[in-house]
């Protein structure tokens, strides 16, 4: 994560059970995403990576929503299908 600390605000929603989600393959690269917070995607080299900078998107995506007010979305309960 970057070296700007979060505010507790945005590091409770951070915390709570979202639905992350990594697709791809070792040559082209992986795509994160979070299931719930729409639009909220990142990449990577690894899947490893592509976590890291997911937790980061997810932190502006929140941090973005709070200033302007938006709703943010809770976590889905329980194991989400998806579909192909």
């Amino acid at each position: 994560m970057s070296e700007t600390p979060l505010s507790p605000a945005v590091q409770v929603i951070l915390n709570r059970p979202y639905h992350r989600v990594i697709s791809g393959e070792p040559v082209d690269g992986y795509i994160a995403s979070v299931l719930e917070l729409d639009g909220c995607v990142t990449a990577g080299a690894t899947p490893e990576e592509a976590l890291r900078n997911l937790d980061e998107a997810m932190a502006a995506w929140i941090e973005s929503a709070l200033a302007h007010g938006d709703k943010i979305p809770d976590p889905h309960e329980g194991p989400v299908r998806l579909s192909a």
